[in-house]
């Protein structure tokens, strides 16, 4: 059992890492998407979601079209 454990926490850790994003980044990103049209929580679910996939900001710079709509699918 103890084995177990072990792993679900392992796993839990592991998949909630942190990101390397500053929260000056953050709120930049946020900003940007809300100037472009977006809404508060539309734009922290989009940002969310870009910072699952490219969690050092300076990779997620150049989001081609179609990974901007993928990454956007489920935010309302």
């Amino acid at each position: 059992m103890k084995k177990i454990s072990t792993i679900v926490v392992l796993i839990t850790l592991f998949s909630c890492s942190q990101s390397n994003w500053t929260k000056q980044e953050q709120t930049e990103f946020i900003e940007g998407c809300k100037k472009e049209g977006g809404t508060k929580s539309y734009c922290k679910c989009y940002m969310e979601n870009v910072m699952k996939q490219y969690p050092i900001k300076e990779d997620a710079n150049h989001l081609d079209y179609e990974i901007k709509i993928k990454l956007s699918k489920d935010c309302n």
